[in-house]
């Protein structure tokens, strides 16, 4: 507030004007009398001060015309600030428009003048007093909840506030009429007239007040069509979305009240309003779009130009989805589980979100791609292929559970209204992912090749295919297969189960039936009755007693409902005793690998088992050794490939891990003295056997074989080796908790399954937690499993040592070793751990095995390895007897093959023992069949274009291993492939296969070792060696890779002789025959995904998928000859960047493909780590060496390279990162660490391109590849994730936004600060004004 004391100078200013005003001065002798007194009074101009006293004398005057053309003058001429005294005029006149109508004209006609003359306020040295002055008169930190203090910033607040101002002045103006008896009402209320007669004097004044209205119109009009102004309000709709939402809803008013003929719309008003929405509509276009440059329109038009998909043979077709048939075979591999669901990995965080953004595509082509890529991957199933795989039940699941789960996640959050702005496939109505969902299932039908079902579906399909015919006809029908022939002829197809999952999962209504009841055979098909075969469910149900043949069909046939999932787990944990055990073999059968319709709740209804009521409660103890059967039969059935793969695909790992960790600690602290089966069973069931299956069960869910060489190699803080520890699943599994509790999850941080468990709530699924899921689990509370588990990881570190002799362990060791080798006890070559002690123990059962709990047990294997090996290298002990009493020791605790494992490949790496020579004496020989294995493995790499050279040179001569690898070998050979074998073996062929990784050829002996011994696992074993080739072999890696590219690009290649010539997914991962004509014959892409968990070292793959991205553009440019035939320069690059539009459209096609291939390959190989160090390593080097400058090129093609390594960038970083917003986001467990965070990498790499673009740094490559590059990077941001730019700081954004413009992309520079949110407004507003 000006005090009197402040008004002091101004004085002879007021007199000056008071004069002016009596003698009619002209507005010029006015303004020079006013500057002389000012600069006599040693005042600046302009002046804020003088504003005031203009407006102050504008009241006093009433309105005089004179005191207008004053301030006319002191605006043209810079006396005052256009934007302080337009804020005055606006406060002070519009609120009194009605009783002041001539000065309300004034102010419209003046507005009209000045309002395009904001930006002269940025050079005024007082800028930062008129935006406080702006701010206190219009009140707009108080609206906006944030203190404005930049000049654009105000700007924004003002230009907006008045278009705003002017919109409610004219609703409340045409709401307003005049009755017959001379009131006035406003919305139905009557106010009196001052003088309550009309005369010509009033009709003048109501057709101004009309006439004002219009102007007001054409004013707001006129903003809008000014490029400047509405690049200012553009600024405004997209920062102050609440109060633009205002804005439109009385524009909406406005349009009701021209319709209304009680209003007092002049007649004019609809073409005057229709001119101001045509101006707004304009207006608020004129930004920046992808077609202003043609190689990025080129590349977002890809997925509508290859909607097509077909089969995905051939070239171009599915190119934009390949990510989704890459990323899905990756999970199939069992090498690398998955421990969070991938349903919210394909929708809620990256994958599904990521392409349709990236690509900017319709959600109808999202989800024809998503589904054609989940039924291609049923289509490869490996069934011809037999050993431990995942079967076609996992890819079932992915394709009958997952996706539907994914796509209604989607289609929840858009209806919820929770849809993020990261979409840019056009404005989208509520709903609108539905429908695409229906219209993609009926073109979907068109896919017949792909629709034909596995043999395991059949009978599903039959049933599906009766139903749908059923409602057609409205025909009430029981879920039977009436006909015993019906079980093998499929009448319908897969789109038949795809439909009925969504119908399960309330993503279409029931009438979809009528979809299918045209469809195949159906129309045909006889609808029995009455059941000739009633369902094992239904009698069930009904109360029939869970029988032995019974339960065997249950276990056949998967549940069907909520309601026999949930009667199942009832008789498992609450039944009869009898009944348990079977009801829980029974729900995880083919209820939990094959209910696809709720599968999501069969999972959840698994786990549940491991923590039957009662036992939280009471602690364990008896709790546990009641349900103990229950617990076998459970654990039982989820060891198997498939049911391991489904839970994966579910992320249930850290809570299988939390419902573990006490079953191993109660049972590992009894001995096997007593059985705890219940009496006439007819089983014996030891707490050995049972604590054995749950601790080989935990170790397998966190690779705990790997070897210690796995933890440093990724670096500091890396993402991939988190999966190599227990704490990691239970840290997960404690932040899904927590988010249940009303944390932050499912934005950028892991979803969970609580948020699972919603959704499942949500469709009418009831769900209730497991006792577990309500506590945070530690390892504290659980010492013996802690103290195990400090102990291997203390042996990963170092050699045993530190444990004085006498310990208990070491006398529990004695006796161990005592058992094993009872023949040589009475000889002095009998190995011991060296204790003094009596190794004889009093507690032996009946055939003289020591009765000691697991826990001691395993706790003292280490020794008894390490004792064992010691006297076998000394020749104390021969290598038969040594094999024998390893076995001996499986067989008393099959749980200590964990520990053998973690010991033997600990051990390798050290390097300490001596080699044993497999000569078919003291160890087994491979020499039968190591020459043949070796040609195979080299004929496989061959077809998929990897040669590396033969790793036997030595003729005939006995080949020799690590003494570790080769006791593991003789320990594993000695098991048969029988039920009662898997678990051990599940368990000691990936740590086998760990061990074996010192080179290729020590995999070679153990296949050809293996081979001997199961011949039907032939091509299994032969591939699994091939495999290994890669393990520490970068340049096969790298062949392989480049190998990938070429049958994907269908590159020119001697590939081509045995590879599909199209190209293509189906070239890249094979059609589903690849194991059909001998284990020669499997495509590239599949041998990468089976390979690259084995690689030692993966920081390396950034650099070689970038070079081997950019070679591709540069052939593809090459191809295109993109300079041969210019059309023209493209819009903003100059004119050295031409193309031919058809030519460019082809390359674009190929060059998608391309950069789906690299991002893909990328982000399953390494995820936020790889792409982590694509941003801040590998590009920058690539551009500060001159990569992209070695061969010499046309300047199109150099173009082209530019745009194509950009959009491998951007799409990388979608699948990595996501394209939602992440600010807000903290750190937790659950979550990439903070160098392999978006905000962080994505930070440094724009700085990176601040710093080239503003010559801080030089770079090496050509500039027009630097410059294409930098372009096309901020125009696939701008246009495809926006929510990027929201992490980036404002200094940043500036000094890009500079870089642009002084690269004539002024549209681009200004785009990209539009989208820098609220921090940013102000440098995008003054940016915007010039």
């Amino acid at each position: 507030m000006t005090t009197a004391r402040d008004m002091q100078p101004w004085r002879p200013v007021m007199e000056v004007t008071k004069l002016a005003l009596m003698q009619n001065d002209g507005a010029l002798v006015w303004g020079v009398d006013v500057a002389t007194c000012l600069h006599e009074a040693g005042v600046g101009l302009p002046s804020v001060e003088l504003a005031q006293v203009l407006l102050q004398h504008l009241r006093v005057s009433a309105g005089n015309a004179a005191m207008w053309s004053y301030i006319h003058h002191a605006m043209s001429s810079q006396m005052v600030s256009c934007l302080h005294m337009l804020a005055l005029l606006t406060q002070r006149i519009i609120p009194e428009r009605h009783q002041q109508a001539e000065m309300y004209t004034f102010y419209l006609e003046l507005s009209s003048t000045f309002i395009f003359s904001l930006a002269s306020t940025k050079s005024m040295p007082c800028r930062d007093r008129i935006v406080k002055a702006v701010d206190e008169a219009l009140q707009l930190s108080q609206s906006s909840g944030a203190s404005i203090t930049e000049v654009g910033t105000v700007i924004v607040h003002f230009l907006f506030a008045i278009v705003a101002r002017l919109a409610d002045a004219v609703s409340e103006d045409w709401g307003m009429r005049t009755d017959k008896l001379g009131k006035v009402s406003m919305h139905g209320q009557l106010v009196s007239l001052a003088d309550g007669h009309e005369d010509s004097k009033e009709k003048k004044l109501e057709q101004l007040k009309k006439n004002n209205s219009l102007t007001a119109l054409h004013l707001m009009a006129k903003i809008m069509q000014n490029k400047r102004s509405a690049g200012i309000l553009r600024l405004a709709r997209g920062n102050l979305p609440e109060q633009w939402e205002k804005f439109a809803q009385k524009l909406h008013l406005l349009e009701a009240l021209t319709r209304d003929p009680l209003s007092m719309a002049p007649k004019e008003a609809p073409e005057t309003l229709g001119h101001l929405a045509v101006a707004i509509q304009q207006g608020l276009r004129q930004e920046w779009r992808p077609n202003q440059l043609p190689v990025i329109q080129s590349l977002l038009s890809i997925s509508s130009r290859t909607s097509s998909f077909g089969n995905g043979s051939g070239l171009g077709r599915s190119a934009p989805w390949l990510p989704f048939d890459i990323y899905m075979e990756s999970v199939m591999e069992r090498r690398r589980l998955s421990v969070t669901s991938n349903a919210d990995t394909l929708a809620g965080l990256y994958v599904m979100k990521a392409l349709q953004s990236v690509h900017a595509a319709n959600w109808v082509d999202v989800f024809l791609g998503l589904w054609t890529a989940a039924l291609r991957l049923v289509y490869r199933d490996r069934e011809s292929t037999e050993g431990p795989v995942a079967r076609v039940e996992s890819r079932l699941c992915m394709l009958l559970s997952i996706v539907p789960i994914a796509i209604s996640i989607v289609i929840n959050e858009e209806e919820k209204g929770q849809a993020r702005p990261e979409s840019t496939s056009g404005d989208e109505k509520k709903g609108s992912r539905r429908a695409a969902l229906e219209s993609c299932l009926q073109v979907l039908g068109q896919f017949e090749s792909l629709l034909v079902p596995p043999p395991v579906a059949v009978v599903t399909i039959n049933q599906v295919v009766v139903k749908a015919a059923a409602y057609s006809c409205g025909t009430s029908i029981c879920q039977f297969v009436a006909d015993s022939c019906f079980k093998f002829y499929a009448a319908g197809n897969m789109r038949h189960l795809i439909v009925e999952a969504c119908i399960a999962r309330g993503l279409l209504d029931r009438s979809a039936y009528f979809w299918l009841a045209g469809s195949g055979t159906v129309a045909n098909l006889q609808i029995p009755s009455s059941p000739s075969q009633p369902s094992p469910w239904s009698a069930f149900m009904e109360g029939a007693p869970l029988t032995s043949s019974l339960r065997s069909a249950l276990m056949l046939q998967p549940a069907g409902s909520q309601a026999e999932l949930d009667k199942i787990y009832t008789t498992a944990v609450s039944g009869p005793e009898e009944e348990r055990a079977a009801a829980a073999t029974v729900l995880c059968g083919a209820s939990l690998t094959r209910s696809w319709n709720v599968q999501e709740l069969a999972v959840q209804y698994a786990v549940r088992l491991l923590s039957p009521p009662g036992v939280a409660e009471h602690r364990g103890g008896n709790a546990f050794l009641a349900h103990g059967p229950m617990l076998h039969a459970a654990l039982t059935g989820m060891s198997t490939v498939d049911a391991i793969n489904v839970l994966s695909l579910f992320g249930m790992f850290p809570e299988m891990a939390a419902s573990l960790l006490p079953i191993c600690e109660f049972f590992g602290s009894l001995t096997n003295a007593k059985p705890i089966s219940p009496p006439n069973s007819g089983e014996e069931l030891s707490a050995h056997m049972l604590f054995s299956v749950a601790f080989l069960q935990l170790v397998k869910l966190w690779k705990f074989h790997r070897p210690p060489l796995e933890h440093c190699l990724l670096g500091s803080g890396a993402g991939l080796g988190a999966d190599l520890s227990l704490e990691y699943l239970l840290q997960l599994r404690n932040l899904q908790l927590s988010s249940q509790s009303g944390e932050k999850s499912g934005k950028d941080g892991l979803p969970d399954q609580m948020q699972q468990s919603k959704r499942m709530q949500a469709n009418g699924t009831a769900y209730s937690s497991s006792p577990t899921k309500n506590t945070l689990v530690v390892l504290d509370s659980f010492p013996k499993l802690k103290a195990w588990y400090l102990q291997h990881q203390a042996c990963i570190a170092s050699t045993l040592s530190g444990l004085v002799r006498n310990n208990p362990v070491h006398q529990i060791a004695d006796r161990l070793l005592s058992m094993m080798f009872k023949k040589l006890n009475k000889s002095a070559t009998a190995p011991t751990t060296g204790s003094s002690g009596n190794s004889a123990g009093p507690l032996d059962d009946v055939s003289g095995r020591p009765i000691l709990t697991a826990w001691e047990i395993i706790a003292a294997v280490p020794f008894v390895i390490e004792a064992a090996l010691t006297a076998c290298a000394q020749n104390r002990l021969s290598p038969r007897d040594m094999t024998t009493g390893l076995r001996d020791l499986v067989d008393y605790l099959p749980g200590t093959i964990a520990p053998i494992v973690s010991y033997c490949s600990a051990e390798v790496s050290r390097g300490f023992w001596k080699y044993a020579s497999m000569n078919g004496q003291d160890w087994p020989s491979p020499a039968a069949n190591l020459l043949m294995i070796q040609s195979e493995v080299k004929d496989i790499l061959a077809a998929t274009g990897v040669h590396v050279p033969n790793p036997t040179e030595g003729g005939n001569a006995p080949v020799s291993l690590p003494l570790p690898v080769a006791t593991l070998i003789g320990l594993t050979i000695t098991f048969k492939l029988e039920k009662a074998s898997d678990l051990v073996l599940s368990v000691a062929g990936p740590g086998l296969e760990s061990c074996s990784g010192g080179g290729p050829f020590s995999m070679q002996v153990v296949a050809a070792l293996w081979a001997q011994k199961v011949r039907r696992w032939h091509d299994y074993i032969v591939h699994s060696a091939a495999y290994s080739v890669f393990k520490q072999n970068k340049e096969a890696t790298l062949q392989l890779l480049r190998s990938c590219f070429a049958v994907t690009l269908s590159t020119p290649s001697a590939l081509t002789n045995k590879l599909q010539l199209n190209g293509g997914v189906g070239a890249l991962l094979g059609h589903g025959q690849h194991f059909a004509h001998g284990p020669e014959t499997i495509a590239p892409g599949m041998m990468y995904l089976r390979s690259f968990p084995l690689l030692h070292d993966i920081m390396f793959l950034s650099d070689e998928t970038l070079v081997l991205v950019a070679d591709a553009a540069k052939d593809l440019g090459a191809q295109g000859d993109l300079d041969s035939d210019s059309s023209g320069p493209l819009p903003g690059n100059g004119g050295r960047l031409r193309c031919v539009q058809p030519s460019l459209a082809t390359c674009m096609s190929r060059a998608v493909q391309a950069t789906s291939l690299g991002a893909s390959l990328l982000y399953v190989s390494g995820g936020t780590t790889l792409v982590a160090k694509l941003f801040t390593q590998s590009l920058p080097t690539w551009f500060l060496s001159g990569s992209g400058s070695k061969s010499p090129q046309a300047s199109g093609n150099m173009v082209l390279e530019g745009f194509v390594i950009a959009h491998f960038a951007v799409l990388s970083g979608a699948l990595a990162w996501g394209v939602s917003a992440s600010k807000g986001i903290q750190a937790s467990p659950g979550m990439a660490p903070l160098n392999m965070r978006r905000h962080y990498v994505l930070g440094l790499h724009m700085n990176f391109l601040a710093s080239g673009m503003g010559g801080e740094i030089s770079v090496a490559c050509d500039h027009t590849i630097w410059r294409s590059y930098v372009v096309g990077f901020i125009a696939l941001m701008v246009t495809c994730t926006p929510v990027w730019i929201l992490d980036l700081e404002v200094e940043t954004l500036r000094k890009l936004a500079t870089g642009l413009r002084f690269w004539h992309e002024h549209h681009l520079a200004t785009a990209l600060l539009e989208r820098g949110g609220p921090s940013a407004l102000g440098a995008a507003a003054e940016l915007t004004l010039g």
